[in-house]
């Protein structure tokens, strides 16, 4: 597995006692159950699958070269179809039926916080890998852990991206939803406290199909860039309409649009997306040179499911995992394993903007730019690292 990974400054004390080790749930002499949960199926599916898929070729690497300090890992998938009633259901399933020692998952913000209480309660290691709300890991929880870019250091690193441009003058146009709002709330005091003056503040909902008086409200503050916190369909209306009144700016997409390729495709006009870049929590895009070896694996084991930028949060995640795991030895528990886990320093994982540090439990605190390139690619234009 040509996979980078070193961890230091870990405080670990591996004076854990033989017969406690028997009393670990989801470890024998020679397994290790992972649990993971998420939408498998239905309208949300790409938001639990494919990650749980880039989890599962971690996994089998892992396996295929021994395991690890002789014990193979065995993954649980359980489907909660993006609903908070199943992600109870799917957590609850896990814990108690399926006694698995850590879960590496969690894909729909609103589930993982309907399930956070048993989570917590149940004092299991729980590394969240897709799901951004930043009430998932803050305030900090001893077992809960996040290796995905979270909504609230998702704004203050588009905050930072501008600052580093020199933007000095910035709008926002947002959807007022709980989603939405999630963002906006990090957002704004990133920018003030960058000062990056905000020139413009506007609404666009997912149910608009024009955005023609936000874009002229937008043109004539004086904005130089602008952060689109909205979903795929409203930001390309923006866009499109932002090219057919010739409003020329920068224009920031979240990690929602992890695609720059398919979002110029559903904007349809040509040249209108030039000026776009979107965050992301991975290093390299999904169709890159350097992320070739994990497509093929995908491809190999999942011809289903065609590759796709959601794979590499699973792979992160797993990475993650596994090098805790190696670093715990083989007298497995679950405190051991939290007390490595809040002491990374410094892990590099292969698509991670930078290293991971799982001091406050959001692990990633880094991120990439994606731009669409003239011949119709993704390519990274830039990382952040929160300053």
């Amino acid at each position: 597995m040509k996979t980078l990974m070193r961890v230091t400054g870990l405080l670990v004390s591996t004076a854990v006692v033989l017969p406690a080790m028997a009393d670990t749930p989801g470890v024998t002499d020679d397994v290790i159950k992972i649990g993971t949960f998420g939408p498998i199926t239905g309208p949300h599916y790409a938001l639990g699958r494919l990650p749980m898929n880039g989890l599962e070729t971690v996994i089998d690497d892992v396996n295929a070269a021994g395991g690890i300090h002789g014990r193979r890992l065995q993954l649980v998938r359980v489907d909660d179809q993006c609903d908070p009633a199943g992600a109870i259901a799917a957590v609850r399933r896990l814990v108690f039926n399926e006694q698995v020692f850590a879960i590496v998952g969690g894909s729909c913000s609103n589930g993982v916080l309907a399930a956070k209480e048993d989570i917590e309660e149940a004092g299991i290691p729980y590394v969240n890998f897709t799901a951004a709300s930043n009430l998932i890991s803050a305030p900090k929880v001893d077992n809960i852990f996040t290796s995905m870019l979270t909504s609230n250091l998702e704004g203050q690193l588009q905050a930072q991206y501008l600052a580093d441009k020199g933007v000095t003058k910035a709008a926002v146009v947002a959807q007022h939803d709980a989603w939405g709002r999630d963002r906006y709330d990090g957002l704004l005091p990133a920018l003030e406290a960058r000062g990056i003056e905000l020139v413009a503040d506007e609404e666009l909902s997912m149910e608009s199909n024009d955005a023609t008086a936000q874009v002229l409200r937008v043109q004539s503050s004086g904005a130089e860039a602008v952060v689109l916190l909205t979903y795929p369909k409203p930001a390309s209306i923006f866009l499109r309409d932002s090219a057919r009144l010739g409003f020329d700016a920068t224009f920031l997409g979240t990690t929602v649009i992890p695609d720059p390729v398919a979002f110029d495709e559903l904007v349809a006009i040509p040249g209108a997306t030039k000026n776009f870049v979107t965050i992301s929590p991975s290093r390299y895009p999904i169709d890159s040179e350097e992320a070739g070896e994990w497509r093929e694996k995908l491809i190999a084991k999942f011809p289903d499911d065609t590759p796709h930028s959601y794979n590499l949060f699973g792979i992160t995640a797993g990475q993650l995992a596994v090098a805790v795991l190696e670093e715990v030895g083989s007298d497995l528990t679950r405190e051991a394993f939290i007390n490595v886990l809040s002491s990374t320093k410094s892990l590099e994982v292969t698509f991670a903007p930078a290293p991971l540090n799982c001091d406050t439990h959001q692990c990633l605190q880094s991120a990439a730019w994606y731009r669409r390139t003239d011949d119709g690619k993704t390519e990274t234009v830039g990382i952040t690292e929160l300053k």
